[in-house]
């Protein structure tokens, strides 16, 4: 009898765990506004890792060419990807480039580092999609920099009357960095990001 209720007992409490992981699961996937920037909202989700995802959006006025060019262009990534210290091409083909970034940190943490591989989708007969891949063990770190875990994203480029709409989504895992620090400097990348391509490539106001 005892053996059957302890039985019992561990069941219901396997089951109950059970049901709250797939629940938190379920809230993890939820998109919620976690920050304003320059008037570019900033959405995350939570993930196993611990270190969020994040995206958000904005319109640009120039042609898809000239805006996926620039996107493209290591040599000019410092003017407008937040905490870029370095960039340098590595790969390129029709279809994808393959680049090195290094990126600052606050004191005392040291840089990270990343190649990273972009790969081109045309997205219909008005946009193109830039998927993003982190790619570790392509090349050794260079000095004084840690080596980013993992990363992946995406940018989609869409035509709209005279302008570009432009999403942009990243996660990264920069290793042994506290969560709650991480977070809060990925929201800025991404909506500094998008802000600074709104800059760049301004609308005319009406």
């Amino acid at each position: 009898m005892l053996r059957r209720l302890l039985y019992r007992s561990t069941t219901a409490c396997l089951a109950a765990v059970l049901a709250f992981a797939m629940a938190g699961h379920a809230w993890a996937n939820d998109w919620a506004e976690v920050r304003q920037i320059e008037g570019v909202m900033v959405e995350a989700r939570a993930t196993d890792s611990g270190f969020n995802e994040h995206r958000g959006a904005v319109r640009v006025c120039t042609k898809l060419p000239v805006l996926e060019a620039f996107v493209e262009d290591t040599d000019r990534f410092r003017e407008w990807l937040p905490f870029t210290r370095d960039a340098q091409l590595l790969e390129s083909t029709d279809n994808h480039l393959v680049y090195y970034v290094r990126t600052t940190t606050p004191w005392p943490l040291k840089d990270r580092d990343m190649v990273y591989r972009i790969s081109r989708q045309p997205d219909g007969e008005h946009g193109v999609t830039l998927d993003l891949v982190g790619l570790p063990d392509y090349q050794v770190n260079q000095p004084g920099a840690i080596r980013i875990r993992a990363a992946e994203g995406q940018w989609q480029l869409v035509e709209s009357g005279q302008g570009l709409d432009v999403s942009y989504q990243l996660f990264v895992n920069p290793g042994a960095v506290p969560p709650f620090a991480a977070n809060g400097r990925m929201a800025s990348a991404v909506g500094k990001t998008l802000a600074n391509l709104a800059a760049h490539f301004p609308c005319a106001q009406i």
